[in-house]
């Protein structure tokens, strides 16, 4: 150790000493004290000085303010006399030749009680025909006088007060009276208070004082408190009247300050001297205190090395931190230092503790993903109980996943991510996948390279398996458990672009059911639920694999039959299926004869576009039906023989009816929940034909939307809605309306501005307007929907997902849409009775609470149902159950007559 420190040492470095850092803060701290002290103090005089000048000011300015407005009201009133004492005289009423003498006589006897100096007469041309006083012989001009107001006699340097009143000149008629009030030292004297001396400004000099005595010549632009002046606070006032000639009144107050400075400042100097004595007297004890303060820092260490206590240590510096220098600033570091090593302990032991209890999992990995340290709760995920620490966490990941994990570690290894979210399988020996969501993040190393990788992993399998149950449900329909709309049209998508690659064919078949609307209504909706998953059941068995079975909706399916050779390819499969459905289908209830119309379109022959494939399909099914049904046709063969039928038997009779204005608004009540009040009527669209009787929406709907026509059809129901809405609030119920728009309607350019300038010519607001959608809409192109519904939403339309269930929005689209409401789909309502589809309808009324949206049911037809979705939670009801769809005049007997 002597060899270390061989050689020349550095040379110490000169310490100012603590005694002499002492005693040079304390002179700092004297003087700063005493010229802070001297300074605050003497601000403080200024400033309460400051306020007693202003506060004497304003009551000052207030006062004369008031004043000299009533002042000016006097004189009017005097000059009003004296035109009255002149009148009652007559004297202006006798000969001219004697008048003017008497007025003079009467004048000069008059005259020592009146306070006008001057007086003058003018006829009714402004002409001067009398003048009385010494300055009113001198004036030239008197109009002028009379207009500004005042006059200033430049002679005697005197200002005038010029007061104009009407006077009766008896047969010389209505003249003018002009007086002349002498404003001097009398005057001002007149208005003056105690403490006050007051001047008046005219012309840019002083023409009169209250004090003539004091001089004349005064700094008159100033006002508040005057320098170079024993005290004088100065105020300038307009004369009250309107004239640029009106002088200024100038008043001058006497100052007298409520105490003197050196009276104020000899508190805070007598402070100072207490306290510089104070720091003197404490000065001699500074040494002994300072060797106590180093032993006290010996003890502290002495004490937490032994004890680890820092309760029993931080109190034994006490003395060492009593003065803020450097044994101080080391006496406070220790402290801190032995609290933060405690404060650690405790916390590492309440992380552990905190850990064991957490369901979620923590974990600490090596780069190669080996486990270095791990949380109670990776044990439970994983169940095993042994220690797992060293064991890389591959060995409990599903084969399906390692490789994710393993590019993971990797991708931290080289830098390129530094957080990463996922989702894995662990290994299990349960009879189910067990899910985890892992969050890992790369905690970097003293050269900046990953040095470690830390994670959360929390079991989210039910989350998951609740995830995968509402996928299944947007695609699927409830009843059949049949790919939906959403999902064929994808498969279509899929399945052209395979043919078009292979050269190959897709038909597109539609099916729908003869007379299934009888069977509805004779043996109830239940019954033609049975039925039609029954016929569903039968049509499945006969498809390919790779075949794709759809309900578009009702009691219409429709196939998909990819990778065909031709059209005979497809010919087969219908006969195979026709041939399967001539038995009777059985159910529970017995055996019901059922046929079919079906009509088939071919990729590419007859469409290229998924939307004319299955139109094409629906306009050969529709032929099959007009030659007497339970036949199956291909487009090509509907093209070839029947021309137009189809718009012969509908479309043509739908722009008949649409332009005839014959398509009808019916009204059905949404009920609240709890207390079945009516809040929304929806709006629907029905169609009486002569030769059809009534077409059902589903049929002639569609029509009009492929058709164009569905712009004018809504236009036609919404003209038909509002003005219900108006009568029935006029009558005090105050409802909203819901209306279904369209896909046309919607992506309209001027849909919005149509809608409220209508809405505006029948007095009413966008919030009274719940404009429903279905999912299907919303996603052909989500940006563009989603900018117009928030356009909509943003001047007060509510928006409403009708049909909710059947598309995607429910995983990815909901949250970026201004949605109020979610109608529950039918089909879901409807199968409340079995397990599945109540947890269908329940996922949907808690994924719509999360959101803070209201949930609507549709289609419920009994008290049962009912009771179960209020249970359920939802906030409002529709369906035959409460009242069928009515025309106007129904819905208001409804409204206002059975309910109320």
């Amino acid at each position: 150790m002597s060899d270390i420190h061989a050689g020349s040492a550095p040379t110490p470095r000169r310490r100012v000493t603590i005694r002499r850092q002492a005693l040079l803060r304390l002179v700092a701290v004297i003087v700063i004290l005493a010229v802070g002290i001297s300074l605050v103090g003497y601000n403080s005089f200024t400033t309460r000085q400051n306020r007693e000048v202003e506060q004497k000011q304003s009551v000052t300015r207030s006062y004369y303010a008031e004043l000299l407005p009533k002042v000016e009201s006097a004189w009017l009133t005097q000059a009003e006399q004296t035109r009255s004492r002149i009148e009652f005289t007559r004297i202006l009423e006798e000969p001219e030749a004697i008048r003017w003498a008497k007025l003079n006589s009467f004048l000069t006897a008059q005259w020592e009680f009146v306070e006008f100096s001057d007086l003058v007469i003018l006829d009714g041309g402004g002409k001067v025909i009398y003048r009385f006083g010494a300055e009113a012989h001198k004036f030239g001009t008197i109009n002028e006088l009379g207009k500004s107001g005042w006059y200033y006699s430049a002679e005697h340097r005197e200002l005038y007060r010029v007061l104009a009143v009407p006077l009766w000149l008896g047969a010389s008629g209505q003249g003018t009276l002009v007086l002349f009030r002498p404003l001097n030292t009398s005057t001002l004297k007149g208005l003056l208070s105690p403490e006050l001396r007051l001047y008046l400004e005219a012309a840019g000099s002083i023409v009169a004082g209250s004090h003539p005595e004091a001089g004349l010549t005064i700094d008159a632009q100033r006002e508040g408190l005057i320098p170079g002046q024993p005290a004088v606070i100065q105020i300038r006032l307009r004369w009250p009247h309107d004239s640029p000639q009106a002088p200024t009144l100038i008043v001058r107050r006497d100052f007298i300050e409520s105490i003197h400075v050196s009276e104020f400042m000899l508190r805070p100097l007598v402070a100072i001297t207490m306290v510089i004595v104070m720091l003197w007297l404490g000065l001699g004890r500074w040494l002994s205190r300072s060797v106590r303060r180093v032993e006290s820092l010996d003890a502290a260490t002495v004490s937490f090395a032994g004890q680890g206590s820092p309760e029993q240590a931080v109190p034994l510096l006490a003395p060492a931190t009593s003065r803020n220098d450097e044994i101080g600033d080391v006496a406070m570091t220790l402290g801190t230092m032995m609290r933060r090593i405690s404060e650690r302990e405790r916390e590492q032991r309440a992380y552990l503790d905190t850990l064991s209890m957490l369901e979620e999992a923590v974990v600490e990995l090596d780069c190669s993903g080996r486990i270095i340290r791990a949380s109670p709760g990776w044990n439970r995920l994983t169940h095993r109980s042994e220690s797992l620490v060293g064991l890389p966490i591959t060995q409990f990941i599903h084969g399906d996943d390692v490789q994710t994990i393993q590019r993971t570690c990797t991708a931290f290894q080289k830098g390129e991510k530094l957080q990463a979210d996922l989702r894995l399988r662990l290994r299990s020996d349960l009879n189910h996948e067990q899910w985890v969501e892992c969050r890992l993040v790369a905690q970097p190393g003293t050269d900046n390279a990953p040095a470690e990788i830390r994670g959360v992993l929390r079991d989210i399998t039910q989350t998951y398996l609740h995830e995968q149950k509402i996928t299944h449900m947007a695609l699927h329909d409830a009843l059949t458990d049949l790919p939906n709309r959403v999902l064929l049209e994808d498969r279509i998508k899929i399945a052209t672009r395979m043919a078009s690659r292979a050269e190959q064919r897709v038909a597109v078949c539609f099916l729908d059911l003869d007379h299934f609307k009888k069977i509805n209504d004779s043996l109830g909706h239940k019954a033609g639920d049975r039925l039609l998953v029954a016929f569903a059941n039968i049509l499945r068995s006969q498809l390919r694999a790779g075949d794709t079975l759809a309900r578009w909706g009702g009691d219409e399916f429709v196939l998909l039959l990819p990778g065909l050779g031709g059209e005979e390819d497809a010919r087969l499969v219908t006969h195979k299926i026709t041939g399967a459905l001539k038995a009777p289908i059985k159910i529970e209830d017995g055996e019901y004869a059922i046929t079919f119309s079906m009509g088939v379109a071919v990729y590419p022959d007859d469409a290229h576009e998924v939307d004319s494939l299955l139109t094409h399909a629906d306009r050969a099914m529709f032929f099959a039906k007009t030659q007497g049904r339970n036949q199956t046709c291909f487009f090509g063969e509907v093209s070839d023989k029947s021309g137009g039928k189809r718009e012969l038997y509908i479309q043509n009779k739908l722009v008949e009816a649409v332009s005839g204005r014959r398509i009808q608004a019916w009204f059905q009540p949404i009920v609240n929940a709890d207390d079945g009040e009516c809040l929304v009527a929806e709006v629907l669209a029905r169609w009486h034909d002569a030769d059809f009787g009534w077409v059902s929406p589903a049929t002639f709907i569609p029509i009009a939307e492929s058709t164009g026509m569905i712009n004018e059809l809504g236009h036609q129901i919404w003209l038909q809605a509002l003005p219900a809405l108006v009568a029935w609030r006029e009558r005090g119920r105050n409802l909203r309306l819901a209306i279904n728009i369209s896909k046309r309607q919607l992506f309209s350019p001027r849909v919005t501005e149509q809608l409220v300038g209508e809405l505006a010519l029948a007095g009413l607001a966008p919030s009274d307007i719940v404009l429903e959608i279905t999912e299907s809409i919303a996603l052909l192109d989500v940006a563009n929907a989603s900018e117009r519904l928030h356009g909509l939403h943003r001047i007060g339309f509510h928006i409403a997902i009708d049909d909710f269930g059947t598309g995607y929005s429910a995983l990815s689209q909901l949250h970026e849409m201004p949605v109020s409401e979610l109608k529950i789909d039918i089909s879901f309502v409807r199968r409340l009775h079995e397990p599945a589809g109540q947890s269908m309808a329940q996922a949907i009324i808690h994924l719509a609470k999360a959101l803070a949206m209201t949930t609507v049911a549709e289609g419920v037809e009994d008290e049962v149902t009912a009771s179960k979705l209020r249970s359920m939670g939802v906030d409002r009801l529709q369906g035959d159950h409460f009242a069928k769809p009515m025309p106007r005049g129904e819905f208001e007997n409804w409204l206002f007559g059975e309910r109320h």
